[in-house]
């Protein structure tokens, strides 16, 4: 995809909304912030259909029941096999890391078969004392791990999951900002 592929994909999906609003969308996601244009449209798309979304739903759920609401972004990649790397860090990704099964049972003919790194099987073991600390106390952070902060909906704070975990706020806020204005499909 080139860039003027890129300007075609994103016209047919926002022109729907009404005049100017794939051209806002090229404006706040140019192709030439992103490794590529193709690149450039799976953030787009992930986040008008997915984070985004999350988002606004983090944001009521803090407001509504005064519990605390723990958010992540996922950005972990498959690295240790050539034909997973390009996929990057997709939509379940982190289930394979979370279960700790790098099988998904397709075999033979297709489907994942991984060969986890050492540090593929360290993340997956963090990840796995996250999940549990979470079920049983209601709090994912436990003893050595990075402290995962509870969601705040003016900071829009989160744990980016990576082989280093992360925390950090407001992922793409103008983006979604804009985003969150357009009905869904």
């Amino acid at each position: 995809m080139d860039d003027a592929a890129y300007g075609t994909a994103i016209h047919q999906r926002f022109d729907q909304f009404g005049s100017g609003v794939a051209d806002q969308v090229l404006a706040l996601y140019p192709a030439s912030a992103y490794s590529s244009p193709a690149y450039a449209l799976i953030i787009v798309d992930t986040d008008f259909n997915m984070t985004c979304e999350v988002r606004s739903v983090a944001r009521a759920a803090a407001a509504a029941n005064g519990k605390p609401v723990w958010r992540y972004f996922y950005t972990k990649a498959f690295e240790n096999d050539p034909n997973e790397v390009v996929y990057g860090a997709f939509h379940t990704a982190e289930l394979f890391f979370l279960f700790g099964n790098f099988n998904d049972g397709q075999q033979p003919g297709g489907g994942l078969v991984y060969a986890p790194s050492q540090a593929d099987l360290a993340f997956s073991q963090a990840l796995m004392g996250y999940w549990t600390h979470l079920a049983a106390t209601g709090n994912p952070n436990g003893s050595g791990a990075v402290a995962w902060p509870s969601y705040d909906p003016t900071t829009d704070s989160m744990l980016q999951l990576d082989d280093t975990f992360l925390a950090i706020n407001g992922y793409n806020n103008p983006q979604c900002d804009y985003l969150v204005t357009l009905p869904q499909p």
